[in-house]
């Protein structure tokens, strides 16, 4: 918890007070590989930073499941779409690796984000990066031709290819594995 306490501190110039409430509401949890942070159905009712491990949102279609983003160290992870209009969520997020999570629950963070300016301007941070991120994840699989996802994931974000099992790489980028190890044989040697 540390280390996100400070990266806050640092990034948005909260005060004791503030940072106090934060982790008076934050609940260490873990999470087992392959354990289910939030399945399809559910209303999220809470979000969680990462402090150790990754993990990964994905969807159900009917023949597989869909991975749609990945998530590691000093991340938030949820459903913000079902956590704020508090709708069944369409998403699945679950751990990739053995997790430890501090919790924020739901009615917490409304209380925090109203009572405190610094953490509003958290939340408000947050909600932007994640609206950026789903914007530009759907312009490259809508305009970009998968070797090049897959040049730009290499580039961008070199740390998946280490930690993610490389089925869930495919996934993401709208290939097969076999064209995975392909473009990884192609651009790798």
């Amino acid at each position: 918890m540390n280390q996100l306490i400070f990266n806050i501190e640092r990034t948005f110039k909260a005060s004791e007070e503030e940072l106090s409430a934060l982790k008076s509401i934050m609940k260490e949890e873990s999470l087992e590989k392959n354990g289910m942070f939030l399945s399809s159905g559910q209303v999220c009712n809470k979000l969680a930073f990462i402090s150790k491990g990754a993990m990964r949102l994905f969807y159900d279609s009917p023949d597989k499941e869909v991975c749609n983003d990945f998530f590691f160290e000093n991340s938030m992870v949820g459903s913000l779409a079902s956590f704020l209009s508090q709708t069944p969520s369409i998403v699945n997020i679950a751990a990739i690796e053995p997790c430890t999570l501090f919790v924020l629950h739901r009615e917490d963070v409304i209380r925090l984000v109203a009572d405190h300016e610094s953490l509003n301007k958290m939340a408000q941070v947050i909600l932007q990066e994640q609206l950026v991120r789903a914007e530009k994840r759907e312009a490259a699989l809508l305009s970009v031709n998968a070797e090049e996802r897959f040049k730009n994931l290499m580039e961008e974000h070199p740390k998946i290819f280490k930690r993610i099992p490389l089925h869930y790489v495919a996934s993401y980028l709208g290939i097969t594995p076999e064209t995975l190890s392909r473009y990884r044989t192609k651009f790798l040697v």
